[in-house]
């Protein structure tokens, strides 16, 4: 039983130049959960930093990383989400993002769309910091999110660790994943997500999920293959744009995956933020 007054969940959000508007959804929502909880926004800080401070801040047992631009679906996310924990064999508790379409379709330009065809509705990560539940005695115990500048992937790194201590559990606690982007911010998003591949791939090898998937997609022309099998089947008149566009991608996905596994240096993504602070 949780005693009267004590606060149960801390939600923590790293912050960094948010949509105010999205922002203040995300906040707005948690106020409407059925489960009542403490915010704790870290603003400015590389996200594994703000995350540590958050989680060292937090008063509840239970601690939910959440992402500035993801907005609870409903008013029993919350609820649904770290249900699973009540379970000693869960160490986490991930949500599933939604890419709404009309969002998409509004607010991103033709290049973005394409780009982001294969986040369009509802997706299943494997684990991410976007919007997951663990108990705060697991994450300090396990020493927090990695810190290094030179870790892009710090989600995939913890997951890593957690997978030793417990299962990781998918309820269908759902959050609207509404990333404002431009083409350029998107590009960069995707070298991001590739340098981190090769990274993970270089330190974990086989042990780390997919390593065929990411591995195969840093191969010149291999890897356009999984590109083709189109991600969208309901969308059928974006198909052309969506292969036009196909190898940009794939050039991307070389360079940073090949320059994150044989180049141990800090992170474009890490830099970004500590630049803004200068």
């Amino acid at each position: 039983m949780v005693e009267k007054g004590k606060i149960r969940v801390s939600i923590v959000i790293p912050v960094y130049t948010p949509n105010e508007k999205i922002f203040e959804k995300v906040k707005a929502m948690i106020k409407k959960q059925t489960v009542k909880s403490e915010i704790i926004e870290m603003w400015n800080n590389p996200e594994a930093v703000s995350l540590n401070k958050g989680i060292k801040k937090a008063k509840g047992e239970i601690v939910v990383t959440l992402a500035q631009d993801c907005v609870p679906h409903g008013n029993r996310w919350l609820e649904k989400l770290i249900k699973p924990l009540e379970d000693e064999k869960v160490s986490v508790s991930v949500s599933d993002l939604n890419l709404p379409k009309e969002f998409w379709k509004n607010e991103y330009s033709f290049l973005t769309r394409m780009l982001s065809i294969s986040e369009l509705g509802v997706r299943r990560p494997m684990m991410d910091a976007r919007a997951c539940a663990y108990r705060k005695k697991d994450l300090i115990e396990l020493g927090l999110f990695n810190e290094d500048p030179k870790t892009v992937a710090i989600d995939a790194d913890l997951y890593m660790k957690l997978i030793k201590k417990g299962k990781v559990v998918h309820p269908g606690s759902i959050v609207d994943h509404l990333h404002h982007l431009s083409d350029e911010r998107k590009i960069k998003m995707i070298y991001n997500y590739a340098e981190a591949n090769g990274k993970l791939v270089k330190l974990y090898g086989t042990r780390i999920s997919f390593f065929w998937s990411r591995f195969i997609r840093a191969i010149p022309f291999l890897g356009l293959f999984p590109l083709f099998i189109f991600p969208a089947k309901n969308h059928a008149d974006l198909f052309p744009g969506y292969v036009l566009i196909s190898l940009f991608p794939h050039l991307i996905y070389i360079y940073g995956f090949w320059k994150g596994f044989l180049f141990d240096r800090e992170s474009m993504r890490n830099k970004e933020v500590l630049n803004g602070k200068k």
